[in-house]
């Protein structure tokens, strides 16, 4: 399943959470994230205080019992988003 996860933090949860992000993604290129959890894309904003992460897990508790291992402290919104117009190159 494709879900979004929206990370938003306060200027003094910056550095904690780019070291998260960062961290995320070599986990993902290193191929070393839980079994079911694939992290297709990662965007951010540092001037909204924000990123995305567009994943495809198993399920949405797989994804979040991880999350809560890493002690997060600013807000993450989880969503399953429906697609109502994507672009496709034939």
């Amino acid at each position: 399943m494709k879900v979004l996860v929206v990370h938003q933090w306060e200027d003094n949860q910056k550095d904690d959470a780019m070291k998260l992000i960062n961290q995320v993604v070599s986990m993902a290129k290193e191929k070393k994230l839980p079994k079911g959890m694939k992290l297709d894309k990662v965007s951010v904003s540092e001037e909204a205080k924000t990123a995305v992460c567009e994943w495809d897990v198993d399920s949405m508790d797989t994804l979040m019992n991880t999350a809560k291992q890493f002690n997060i402290t600013w807000k993450v919104t989880p969503m399953t988003p429906k697609v109502l117009y994507e672009h496709k190159i034939l």
